[in-house]
């Protein structure tokens, strides 16, 4: 299948074989003036019958200029290159060719816009250590707009909410109805699952396998509702993280149907036939040896199969090495920036692809647009392999810290002894010394690949407060998943951890609304007002992830910590035991403070008051049985 831009043809008429509008497309299919971009390489596609060819032979513009014509080994495509002076202005432009077959030519004109950029949408544009992300999966979040459930020239055309691998008919729309919902949490960031097409025959739900890089699947909404949601969500001073893909495309994508050149893709299958599941028989899958990178000892077949093969057969493992490959992504990241107003990425399966691209790719957004945030999924499970994979990269701004992860789950999961619960916790933080930046790590309890955290603590509602008061305070820019504050509890299988969000359903289903309060049970109540009230304190006091962090070494279960400048501390004390503990306050030493107060105790949430209730540096805080509380002291 073709997918298609208007041609301008410099004729009147067409011969019975020429090559009609429908079946010429340039990618990316427009750009703009002012992006400091001075070349710019377009992918123009035809479907040529044989004994045909085309040629693009100029550029008509003012200040932009044709640099070359080079046809692709498949000579549906060529790969152009244009000039941009920096000066040149918003402006149509003309690329111009002609196409030949059997010794004749006939012109060709094709036009091209140059848009004026909206400066505004990049207001919002990268992520600090203040800021609270909140991740979505778009299909069962919220149903803005039924009609776009089922398209029927799509492959999975069906939508089938008790299935937890079919699509359940989520949109953009209501994801965009649900925004003062999310901005009632504390987040200044949303951070969605991909939203480009999925055509393919099932699992299309997810958006990890993209058939088409310049798309928005109109299951979501298309590119008008994702522009509206860009646009809502800086209205309310909040950030739009995409989720980016450049090492896998799905299968049915027309570029490994139709490639441009084989070398686009690694692993090319011995047998290249598509099954009804969008598989492909005989490609080569990754090991997952992420450490073969790294390790001096590594043999060079288990090296490549890391880097080459499919993460799995429904999903195509592209080839960054190749030049044109990589322009093409490269590209296409600038241009959804652009496009949408974008404010971060967050890269799928970094430690994949190429890493040197990935190196090239990054600098190369930095390039246009400095104050961007880019993040990546390095899935590793110790510190040494993240520190590798995240100071390999100097303009990598963040990790998804799972070494975190793993210790919270540790110590939120199992009793303290010296190697385990809070003292795994510890030693984690103590290991980020080998990080260039682990204040801007991306910090979780749970997400879309792990079971919920609720379900993880056996429905502890102590453990969970401590989780979250640990998620909100420590080191790194916490990221809370959806239904996390409202305690979904779906563990293990993905279709469970990516459950529906109740009350987001109200064409079909749902018996309540989550969104709103009256619906909730007491619990799930109480819940959503800790997670609120960790937001707000998040907000109010500012030294959190602006000033110094300390820790102390867990000591009869209780871990410690503190952000802290020369006007204020922000004291954390968290007791994972199950009788009352004491902390001395001595331990502080040097961190001296002339008064202080309680600013939450988790076992009495709905305390406000502002008393000045601690009044010496010798004083022991007395901790309840998994309890957590914070102290604010003023120096």
């Amino acid at each position: 299948m073709k997918y298609c831009s208007c041609l301008i043809v410099g004729m009147l008429t067409f011969s019975s074989w020429a090559i009609s509008p429908e079946e010429i497309r340039i990618d990316p299919p427009h750009w703009w003036a002012g992006l400091h971009v001075e070349s710019l390489e377009l992918l123009v596609e035809m479907n040529l019958g044989l004994n045909e060819e085309f040629k693009i032979t100029d550029v008509k513009g003012d200040k932009i200029t044709l640099l070359s014509d080079v046809e692709a080994q498949n000579r549906d495509y060529h790969y152009v290159t244009i000039s941009i002076d920096s000066t040149a202005a918003a402006q149509n432009i003309y690329i111009k060719g002609w196409l030949y077959k059997g010794g004749q030519k006939f012109p060709i004109s094709k036009l091209y816009k140059f848009k004026e950029r909206e400066s505004e949408s990049h207001n919002y544009m990268g992520l600090n250590e203040r800021d609270l992300i909140y991740l979505v999966t778009p299909d069962r979040f919220a149903n803005g707009d039924s009609k776009n459930d089922v398209i029927n020239d799509l492959r999975e055309h069906h939508v089938n909410s008790s299935e937890g691998f079919s699509r359940h008919g989520g949109d953009i729309q209501g994801l965009t109805s649900q925004l003062d919902y999310i901005k009632t949490l504390g987040v200044t960031a949303v951070w969605t699952m991909p939203l480009l097409i999925n055509d393919m025959p099932e699992y299309s739900y997810h958006g990890y396998a993209i058939t088409d890089h310049y798309q928005v699947d109109p299951r979501f909404g298309g590119i008008k509702a994702y522009k509206e949601y860009s646009r809502q969500l800086h209205e309310r001073d909040m950030k739009l993280v995409m989720d980016i893909i450049p090492n896998h495309m799905g299968t049915f994508n027309r570029l490994f149907q139709n490639p441009p050149d084989s070398n686009w893709i690694n692993a090319w299958p011995l047998e290249g036939k598509i099954d009804e599941k969008g598989q492909v028989a005989g490609a080569t899958i990754t090991n997952h040896r992420y450490a073969t990178l790294y390790d001096p000892y590594a043999a060079p077949s288990d090296k490549k199969q890391f880097s080459d093969g499919w993460f799995v057969p429904s999903m195509v493992d592209l080839n960054q090495k190749n030049p044109e490959c990589a322009k093409y992504l490269t590209q296409n990241s600038i241009w959804w920036i652009e496009e949408l107003g974008v404010d971060a990425f967050r890269v799928d399966t970094w430690v994949y692809p190429d890493q040197d691209f990935l190196d090239h790719w990054s600098k190369e957004i930095h390039m246009v647009f400095p104050d961007f945030f880019i993040f990546s999924e390095s899935w590793v499970h110790n510190e040494h392999s993240q520190a590798y994979f995240s100071n390999r990269h100097s303009s990598l701004d963040g990790v998804a810290d799972f070494n975190m992860y793993e210790a919270w789950k540790d110590a939120l999961e199992n009793p303290t002894s010296w190697n385990s619960g809070l003292n795994s916790l510890y030693m984690n933080i103590a290991s980020d010394y080998q990080y260039s930046s682990p204040y801007k790590f991306i910090t979780f309890l749970d997400n879309h690949d792990a079971g919920r955290f609720f379900a993880k603590i056996n429905q502890d509602f102590d453990l969970f407060k401590m989780g979250i008061v640990m998620l909100y305070s420590t080191r790194g820019i916490p990221c809370l998943y959806y239904g996390t504050e409202i305690l979904l509890s779906g563990l293990d299988d993905h279709g469970e951890i990516r459950e529906d969000m109740p009350g987001g359903w109200s064409d079909r289903r749902d018996k309540r609304n989550v969104f709103k309060e009256t619906a909730l049970s007491e619990l799930e109540k109480k819940a959503l007002f800790f997670v609120r009230k960790m937001a707000q304190i998040r907000s109010s006091y500012k030294v959190i992830g602006t000033g110094l962090f300390r820790h102390w070494a867990p000591d009869d279960d209780i871990y410690s910590y503190c952000w802290y400048n020369e006007n204020d501390i922000l004291f954390v004390l968290a007791n994972r035991s199950k009788k009352t503990q004491s902390f001395d306050l001595k331990r502080l030493t040097e961190l001296t403070f002339k008064e202080g107060r309680v600013v939450l105790d988790s076992k009495d949430v709905n305390n406000e008051s502002e008393e000045w209730d601690i009044i010496s540096n010798t004083e022991e805080i007395s901790m309840p049985p998994n309890g957590v509380k914070i102290l604010y002291l003023k120096r």
